[in-house]
C-alpha cells in the first residue's frame, strides 16, 4: 500500500504547478538535484518572510490621505451667528441694574467683574426674569444697522433668525433658514457680505463689563453655534473674513479613532448622542464632549454651568451662589484637566465623527471711520449737543466672503485592504514558488488520493 500510496503523491507532485519540488523529483543527478533543494528552501524562506510582512502591514492598520480639490460655480453661503459681547446693553438693563439691591463684597481684583456676572445669575435663576431676557440685549434693529451682499438686501428680516446664546444673550443668525439660502457665485472682496454693526452699550453701563465688540461665529446650517468657536472683532476696524471649506472623510476603527456614521440618529445608544439628535442639530463630538462636562457638573453640583452648553431638562437651573460656583471650580480643578476624565467618561458616550467639514479664515484689518465720518455720521442721525456720540467706539465694518469656491476634500483610505493582501500573497508565492491558489488543490487532490488508496486497499482486505 505504501507503494502505491508513495507512487501517487510522486505523480501528483510532478504534475505541480509549484517549480522547486517537481524538479527536485526529476534530477537524475545529485548535483542538480542539491540545487534545486537549497533554491527551493531559500525561495520558500523568502515567501514565508515577505508573507508574514504582508500580514504585519495588513494589521497594523495604516492609512492614506488623498487630497482632491473641487470647482463649485456657485456655493451656500456660510451660516453667520453675530453677538454683542455685552449682555447688558439697552436702557431696560440699566433700569433693571439701578433697582437691583446687590451686596456685593469688596473684589479681590478690579477684572473679577462680580457685580457683572452676579446679575447674571439673579437673571438665569428666575423663570420671570428670563421670560424678559430679550429686553437686556440689543434688538435686532439697533445691532444689524446695513446688512448687503451684491443685489440683496439682508437687512430684511426673511434672512435672520433669533438665537439666544447663554453667554452673550441676544444673537442674529444669516443663513440658517433652509428654505431661503443665499448662494454665491463670486469670491473675493468686491463680492463680500457686507455688515456694520452697533454694538454701543446705554449709558451707565460702561464700566460693568470690560469688553466691547462682537462675537462672531462661522458655521454650516445645520451646526449649533454652541459647538463652534467665536472669535471677537473691535469697535473702529473694519475686518475682512476670507473664508474657504475643507471636508473631511476617515476610515473607521481600527484605522483611525473615528467611530463610523454619526449621521445616522440610531448608530450609537448613548444618552448624550441621542440628546443631541433630538434637537435636530447636527452631531460632532466637541459639543457632545462639552455636554459630558455639563452633565458631571448637573449631577455633583445640582445646577448647570452656563459656560458650557445645557440641553438638557429645564428644570434644572443654573449655578447661582457661591457654595455651588466652588463646586463648579472643584469639578474643573480636579476633574476637566485629568484627560483619564475624557477617556473614561465622556469618549465612551461621545462617539467620534468620520465625516466633517470646517471653515478655514483668514482676517485682515483696516481702521474704520475717521473724524469727519464720525461728523457726518452723527449729523446724519440727528446727535447734537450732549448726544453727539465717538462713532467710532460704537461701530464695526465687517466684510465676510469665500476666497474660493473650490473646496478641499481629504479623504482617507486603507492602506492595504483585504483584496490588497491577497494580491500580495498571490505575486509573492508565485514570484518565489511558482504557486497560485489553485496549487492549493494539488494539495487536496493528495489527501483524496491517498484516502481513495486506502479505502480501496481496506475493502480489498475484507473481501479476502
Amino acid at each position: 500500500m505504501s507503494k502505491n500510496i508513495s507512487s501517487v503523491i510522486k505523480e501528483i507532485l510532478l504534475s505541480s504547478t509549484s517549480h522547486g519540488i517537481p524538479n527536485i523529483i526529476r534530477s537524475d543527478k545529485l548535483g542538480l538535484r542539491l540545487i534545486w533543494i537549497i533554491s527551493t528552501i531559500i525561495s520558500t524562506g523568502l515567501c514565508s518572510y515577505m508573507i508574514v510582512q504582508g500580514f504585519i502591514n495588513y494589521f497594523s492598520f495604516e492609512t492614506t490621505s488623498k487630497i482632491q480639490v473641487y470647482t463649485e460655480t456657485s456655493s451656500i453661503f456660510p451660516a453667520i451667528t453675530i453677538c454683542n459681547l455685552n449682555y447688558f446693553t439697552t436702557e431696560y438693563s440699566v433700569e433693571f441694574i439701578r433697582n437691583l439691591s446687590l451686596d456685593i463684597p469688596q473684589p479681590s481684583s478690579y477684572f473679577d467683574y462680580d457685580k457683572y456676572f452676579m446679575i447674571r445669575q439673579i437673571i438665569s435663576t428666575n423663570e420671570e426674569l428670563m421670560s424678559n431676557s430679550y429686553e437686556y440685549g440689543d434688538s435686532f434693529e439697533k445691532l444689524i444697522i446695513y446688512c448687503q451682499l451684491l443685489t440683496i438686501d439682508c437687512k430684511n428680516k426673511e434672512y435672520w433668525n433669533y438665537f439666544y446664546h447663554e453667554f452673550y444673550g441676544n444673537c442674529y443668525q444669516i443663513n440658517t433658514k433652509l428654505e431661503n439660502l443665499i448662494r454665491v457665485s463670486r469670491t473675493g472682496w468686491s463680492n463680500a457680505l457686507h455688515m456694520i454693526l452697533n454694538i454701543s452699550v446705554a449709558y451707565g453701563l460702561e464700566d460693568l463689563f470690560p469688553s466691547i465688540g462682537a462675537a462672531i461665529m462661522i458655521h454650516n446650517q445645520t451646526t449649533s453655534p454652541l459647538s463652534t468657536d467665536a472669535f471677537a472683532v473691535s469697535p473702529g476696524v473694519e475686518t475682512s473674513i476670507a473664508i474657504s471649506r475643507q471636508f473631511r472623510s476617515s476610515v473607521p476603527k481600527p484605522y483611525s479613532n473615528c467611530d463610523g456614521d454619526t449621521s445616522d440618529p440610531n448608530a450609537f445608544d448613548t444618552k448624550l448622542f441621542k440628546l443631541i439628535n433630538s434637537k435636530n442639530i447636527s452631531y460632532n463630538q466637541q459639543l457632545c464632549v462639552d455636554l459630558c462636562f455639563q452633565d458631571m457638573v448637573i449631577k455633583e453640583c445640582k445646577c448647570y454651568y452656563i459656560g458650557f452648553p445645557f440641553l438638557s431638562d429645564k428644570s434644572i437651573k443654573p449655578c447661582k451662589n457661591d457654595s455651588e460656583y466652588e463646586c463648579i471650580y472643584s469639578k474643573i480643578e480636579n476633574d476637566f484637566n485629568d484627560s483619564s476624565i475624557v477617556n473614561t467618561v465622556c469618549q465612551p458616550q461621545c462617539p467620534l465623527e468620520c465625516e466633517s467639514m470646517s471653515y478655514k479664515i483668514l482676517y485682515s484689518y483696516n481702521d474704520f471711520l475717521n473724524k469727519k465720518n464720525n461728523e457726518d455720521l452723527n449729523d446724519f442721525y440727528n446727535f447734537t449737543g450732549t448726544n453727539r456720540r465717538q462713532m467710532k467706539k460704537d461701530l464695526l465694518s465687517l466684510y465676510f466672503y469665500y476666497e474660493t469656491l473650490n473646496y478641499e476634500k481629504i479623504t482617507e483610505k486603507e492602506r492595504i485592504d483585504f483584496v490588497d493582501l491577497l494580491s500580495n500573497i498571490g505575486g509573492i508565492a508565485g514570484l518565489f514558488l511558482g504557486i497560485s491558489f489553485l496549487s492549493l488543490v494539488e494539495i487536496i487532490e493528495i489527501v483524496f488520493q491517498v484516502l481513495d488508496s486506502y479505502i480501496h486497499r481496506t475493502k480489498v482486505i475484507v473481501l479476502a
